[in-house]
């Protein structure tokens, strides 16, 4: 099995944006290492040491403002013309496990964990484990299977996934799966996640970058109201 020795999340934020997002969730995640990204969008016909002179202390202020309220992680500050690089270069550096995106969660009690096959699953599973063992949190294996296909092998997956956590020392009861046979992983997954805290998501094959620009991973989400935790598939 997979194993991951210390969890380490990066969580990218605007810092030309004087509102901050909404990192709640990073208060409720448990023992988890933080790395925070503050990046400033530079347009294309601008040079980012001139921003970077202009409006450095500024998005400094604002990033030691975020990291403040969140127990002080490690920071980052990038001027960037391309916000995708930089995350995935960042998220490379600093050895990261996974990406958050911020969303409106306050507490972090159930999880929802899409699966859509052997794919990146074991490292799915093992920043699941830490998750659950740094925590209380209890959650729900998800799969959702194609019109007019068997569902046997979605059961196969889901319950195999169950076990493995257990084997990572992951109670039993915290744990339960569900099958959808809708056919519409995207809307499912959207629908189903606005009754969870936190959903988390497995990118498909690096680099990240590919995995949020413009595919169904970037659409859903887009489309979350929650936060959600991109597990990097790094192997």
């Amino acid at each position: 099995m997979t194993r991951i020795d210390e969890l380490r999340i990066l969580v990218p934020v605007d810092v030309s944006e004087t509102e901050p997002p909404p990192l709640d969730v990073l208060d409720h995640l448990g023992a988890v290492e933080v790395v925070l990204l503050g990046y400033f969008p530079v347009p294309d016909q601008a040079e980012p040491a001139l921003l970077r002179d202009q409006y450095g202390p500024e998005a400094t202020d604002r990033l030691d403002a975020v990291a403040d309220e969140h127990g002080n992680p490690a920071e980052v500050l990038v001027f960037t013309h391309d916000r995708e690089a930089t995350i995935d270069r960042i998220a490379d550096e600093y050895d990261c496990d996974a990406v958050l995106t911020a969303g409106r969660s306050t507490v972090v009690d159930r999880v929802l964990v899409p699966l859509r096959g052997d794919v990146n699953l074991d490292r799915i599973l093992a920043v699941v484990a830490d998750l659950l063992l740094a925590g209380n949190e209890t959650a729900t294996l998800f799969h959702s299977v194609a019109e007019d296909a068997d569902p046997t092998q979605g059961e196969l997956l889901l319950m195999g996934a169950v076990d493995r956590l257990v084997e990572y020392g992951v109670e039993r009861d915290r744990v339960d799966w569900q099958l959808s046979k809708g056919g519409d992983p995207q809307t499912d997954i959207v629908e189903l996640g606005a009754a969870y805290d936190l959903v988390v998501l497995g990118e498909t094959e690096p680099p990240l970058r590919e995995r949020i620009i413009g595919d169904v991973l970037s659409a859903i989400v887009d489309a979350l109201d929650v936060p959600s935790l991109i597990v990097r598939d790094v192997e």
